[in-house]
């Protein structure tokens, strides 16, 4: 989730996909926080969601007999561990964001129902597009891929084939998870960008 969180970050920082930056002077509306709410929970989400077959992830032991079913019919890392199970996965996130865009956006936070939908059409109807649900759930979810093709059992990007792909190719250079070298990346990353936000480097 470090992983992801930090990606969206560095994303966010460079490409304003969540909207101005909170402590950039720009005025703080209750669009932009929920903006910013939305995007990040969803890349943290994201972060999380291949594991959910895995019954003792902190996804699968929230989602009980329904990761232990997954684990069961398919096993750890393969569907959800793979670009096929990211497009599937992100189809669905993008159907229900646009639906919550909708929601929104007749309740009357428009910029949040925009950002969700991607914009007004003439006719004055939501738009789709890619919204920021989905970008921060893709985010989060291809970081999760990148972050496990690190450890030495891979992934299998390329699923149904069960080739397991990793970097750098050689597994022996991969740390393993469990060690020692897991959480020392992690709080590596998590200090390398909150570094880079208070110094003004990467932005929220």
């Amino acid at each position: 989730m470090v992983f992801g969180l930090a990606g969206a970050v560095v994303i966010a920082s460079a490409t304003h996909v969540a909207g101005p930056s909170l402590f950039g002077g720009a005025p703080v509306t209750l669009d932009l926080v929920a903006e910013k709410a939305i995007f990040y929970g969803f890349a943290a989400l994201g972060a999380l969601t291949p594991d959910i077959d895995n019954a003792r992830s902190t996804l699968g032991q929230k989602l009980g007999p329904i990761s232990r079913g997954i684990q069961h019919l398919a096993g750890h890392r393969t569907f959800f561990h793979s670009l096929i199970g990211l497009g599937v996965v992100g189809a669905i996130i993008w159907a229900a964001q646009y639906a919550l865009g909708l929601a929104l956006f007749h309740f009357g936070l428009t910029a949040t129902g925009e950002a969700l939908g991607s914009g007004v059409n003439p006719a004055g109807f939501l738009a789709p597009g890619v919204g920021i649900a989905f970008g921060g759930l893709m985010i989060g979810y291809f970081l999760h891929l990148v972050a496990d093709s690190l450890t030495e059992g891979g992934v299998p990007w390329l699923w149904p084939s069960h080739v397991r792909y990793g970097f750098p190719p050689n597994r022996h250079w991969r740390f393993k998870t469990g060690t020692t070298w897991e959480p020392i990346i992690v709080v590596a990353i998590s200090v390398a960008v909150v570094v880079a936000v208070v110094f003004g480097r990467l932005s929220v």
